[in-house]
């Protein structure tokens, strides 16, 4: 059924404040009526096992508030929630920032009634630029970087919500990642970690989806585009982060992974969505037993490719891309090794490479010590580092390849050297 709070394409008849004994509204589209949507808390039903559930009275979550993104049971729980927004919105009196007048302009998407002002970088400059920002580009006519969002005549709103973000300036990645992605061409991009990598290729969905969608999908409710990570946590945070760029925008965000209920997964989906965030086992899982329709999936991204292809995840990842129509690709990965390559030539042709700062080199903002050691002393020689006041400053973060591993470890540090650890996985609540 129709959105009811989607307002740019459906109208509602609210009723008087004389008529209290209305129970539902009338959603038209043009000239046809479809289903009413409640009006009042008390006359939705109960949620089944796995459906969502409405955020302030706990019943059957039927709508999604656009203003935001919660399930909702009725009207009267919309009305709550957007007030309850509205009390927590401290009034600023304080004028806009003034912005400076960007002096490039992204020519790809420019807007063709504002050229004025518009500096283009010949290749010399282009190529002097990269240097300096320490970016290496492989690939044909692969647009220059930019020095500014603005240069790419992004929506004010959009503008607002990367500044939201915490990006005044993009990074050397976005940079030249954002430009790219924005011209069409399929991408393999490899930074540090820290980089910014993950706002490179979702500000420049975010920016897609909602322009598909508001010039020609408006009335379709299909997934634009999908991105892959390797882990729970990851999507979580890449979702997050999506949400918070697409905020105000025709943008809507599903979260597919384990640990939730699939039947609240399917239902957001189904009630329409423009990017799905996912892990690739429970998306496989979510596609074979449901029908979900992918042909208007127009962008297709891979964060952490190198990690995905440790856990083995490269035929679930190739089985995916097999269900959609001739994506975009843009795969990201802190290596690039020779198996990559292989899987993006596969997925793409003409596919553009860019790397910031040194290939395969390890993150220069980490200082990095290695230590040998017998298999069987590593243990012994953490305690010891973990004894020493030369080298223990607290707190500190250990790595181990498993979730038994995290607690077995976390438990034997704190038994053995009275050192309180505690282990953190995907199992811990």
């Amino acid at each position: 059924m129709p959105h009811p709070c989607d307002y740019q394409a459906y109208t509602m008849e609210h009723p008087s404040n004389d008529d209290q004994c209305k129970s539902s509204v009338v959603v038209t589209y043009g000239n046809q009526v479809t289903d009413k949507v409640k009006e009042r808390s008390r006359d939705q039903r109960e949620p089944l096992p796995g459906e969502p559930k409405c955020v302030i009275c706990n019943r059957y979550g039927e709508y999604i508030c656009d203003q935001t993104d919660d399930d909702i049971c009725s009207l009267e729980c919309k009305q709550t929630v957007l007030c309850r927004v509205a009390n927590t919105q401290l009034p600023v009196n304080l004028p806009p920032p003034k912005r400076l007048t960007a002096t490039d302009e992204c020519f790809y998407v420019r807007d063709s009634g504002s050229q004025s002002g518009s500096v283009f970088f010949s290749s010399d400059q282009t190529e002097l630029l990269r240097s300096r920002l320490e970016i290496h580009v492989k690939g044909d006519l692969v647009p220059p970087p930019i020095l500014s969002f603005s240069s790419c005549n992004f929506p004010q709103k959009l503008l607002q919500n990367i500044e939201a973000a915490g990006f005044e300036m993009p990074t050397p990645v976005q940079m030249q990642a954002i430009p790219a992605a924005l011209s069409g061409k399929s991408l393999l991009v490899s930074a540090e970690t820290g980089s910014g990598k993950t706002a490179s290729f979702l500000v420049p969905i975010v920016y897609l989806c909602a322009n598909f969608r508001f010039e020609q999908f408006r009335d379709r409710k299909k997934p634009l585009a999908m991105v892959l990570t390797p882990t729970r946590e990851l999507c979580i945070q890449v979702e997050e982060q999506a949400k918070l760029l697409g905020k105000g925008l025709p943008f809507k965000t599903a979260l597919v992974v384990g640990g939730d209920a699939m039947a609240r997964q399917l239902h957001r989906i189904q009630q329409g969505v423009e990017l799905i965030v996912g892990t690739p086992g429970r998306l496989i899982d979510l596609l074979t037993k449901n029908d979900i329709q992918l042909d208007d999936v127009k962008i297709f991204a891979l964060d952490e490719v190198d990690c995905m292809f440790q856990r083995g995840f490269r035929d679930q990842v190739m089985q995916i891309f097999r269900a959609l129509s001739q994506p975009q690709v843009l795969l990201y990965s802190a290596t690039v090794s020779q198996d990559i390559e292989n899987m993006v030539s596969s997925m793409a042709k003409d596919v553009a490479v860019v790397s910031v700062g040194k290939p395969n080199r390890p993150n220069k903002v980490v200082k990095q010590l290695p230590i040998w050691v017998e298999s069987k002393q590593k243990k012994q020689k953490l305690f010891d580092i973990l004894m020493s006041k030369q080298h223990f400053m607290p707190p500190v973060v250990v790595y181990v390849g498993s979730r038994l591993g995290a607690d077995l470890l976390s438990n034997a540090i704190t038994v053995t050297i009275g050192v309180k650890a505690l282990s953190i996985h995907g199992r811990n609540p």
